[in-house]
């Protein structure tokens, strides 16, 4: 017969506070930072992409240099990206905000992604970074997930998928 034991992770995010059941809460002592280059990324998708169609997605770059370079390159797997948006050199003289418009056409519907990687060259040497952009082409309701058909709550008005399972229990 097996031993079945539970085991209990409990993850702490940056700025949570943690408590054990009856124990006051405490604030998570330091934040997270991953390695790599201190840049971060955000995006906005001008308009809604139809097949066949073109779309722009506008990439903020925020950086933390003082001075050197940011070499970005864009790829992507089902959208054709234009010449001019494959790659591009900033300079972090300056602004540590940057914009970059990525041009691109759609050939078919669908969930595509655009893949950014970022290389930083300062006096400190290299560092890289990454970020993907999931565009949406089409209706979005045709690539929604379906539904299942046995949905039911359970003791604690949670949803639960009831599904059919065939068990063979062996000693």
């Amino acid at each position: 017969m097996a031993n079945i034991q539970r085991l209990c992770i409990v993850t702490a995010f940056a700025g949570a506070t943690v408590a054990a059941p009856g124990a006051a809460a405490t604030a998570h002592p330091a934040p997270t930072i991953k390695p790599g280059a201190a840049v971060s990324f955000s995006h906005a998708l001008r308009a809604p992409v139809e097949p066949n169609g073109a779309g722009v997605i506008e990439l903020t770059i925020n950086e933390e240099y003082e001075t050197g370079a940011i070499q970005l390159v864009a790829t992507s797997d089902g959208l054709d990206l234009a010449t001019a948006s494959r790659s591009t050199t900033i300079s972090m003289d300056g602004a540590s905000q940057h914009r970059w418009d990525v041009y691109f056409d759609a050939p078919a519907g669908g969930v595509y992604y655009i893949d950014f990687a970022a290389t930083v060259e300062d006096a400190g040497g290299s560092a890289t970074r990454s970020y993907s952009v999931a565009v949406q082409v089409g209706d979005q309701a045709a690539f929604a997930k379906p539904q299942a058909d046995d949905v039911a709550l359970d003791a604690a008005g949670n949803a639960v998928v009831i599904m059919e399972a065939e068990e063979t229990i062996s000693e």
